[in-house]
């Protein structure tokens, strides 16, 4: 029964957008020069965002642009944009998160992510933690589905730069130490990096749900990944 339990809850993992981060913004190497002066306002050509002459995609516009934190002398800024129109809604969304170190007059790509039009970024947030700094972007698939995508702050010697955090894996231990016959939804929770802990709702086979019993996790970070340190069930 544990077994077939297991495989329930593994389903669910398999059908979460960011398990194997495949859909996570991800770190951008490029060589192009980028001036700071507008990067809030003006659309720039970067990575996977093409538009223009040559471009299926003929025009973008910035939907939302804002500092976000500013970590190790870098102050760091979101550009989300609009990629193209048809009949008034985008072909496709990107989110950029621009570094510039202050004072200077170019900036580099830190992560950036390019997706169907009807995709929803929430603001990122960014907290301190004693596992480093940590950021958070909310998004909304555009099956509807909401995910968090979760980084960590990495220093570096020269410059810093952030590397995503796995955050699905620990589903599993928790699995393992749920009572028989009991199950949680997986796609429906996400660590909390305030409080390095998460809540979820206890079910029973068959997608019944066991009154008010919930699991209250306590997680850490290591190696770039969520890990299960404490699991409480109270009714």
């Amino acid at each position: 029964m544990r077994n077939a339990l297991a495989l329930l809850l593994f389903g669910a993992l398999a059908a979460s957008p960011v398990h194997a981060h495949e859909d996570a913004a991800k770190p951008v190497h490029t060589k192009d020069v980028i001036k700071f002066a507008g990067v809030q306002q003006n659309c720039v050509q970067t990575g996977k965002v093409k538009f223009g002459a040559g471009s299926e995609i003929k025009d973008c516009s910035v939907t939302r642009g804002r500092w976000v934190v500013t970590l190790d002398f870098i102050d760091q800024y979101q550009a989300q944009y609009c990629l193209g129109k048809v009949d008034g809604k985008c072909t496709q969304r990107a989110f950029t998160l621009f570094g510039n170190r202050a004072y200077t007059p170019n900036t580099e790509v830190l992560l950036q992510r390019v997706d169907p039009g009807s995709t929803v970024y929430g603001d990122p947030v960014v907290m301190e933690t004693k596992y480093g700094d940590m950021m958070t972007i909310p998004v909304r698939t555009a099956d509807g589905k909401e995910t968090i995508t979760y980084y960590r702050w990495s220093p570096g010697q020269k410059k810093g730069h952030w590397v995503a955090v796995e955050s699905r894996a620990w589903l599993r231990d928790l699995a393992k130490q749920l009572p028989k016959g009991e199950l949680i939804k997986a796609a429906t929770v996400w660590p909390d990096v305030d409080s390095m802990s998460a809540q979820a709702k206890i079910y029973r086979a068959g997608g019944a749900e066991a009154g008010d019993k919930m699991a209250k996790v306590e997680l850490g970070v290591s190696r770039n990944r969520f890990t299960l340190k404490k699991v409480t069930l109270t009714q």
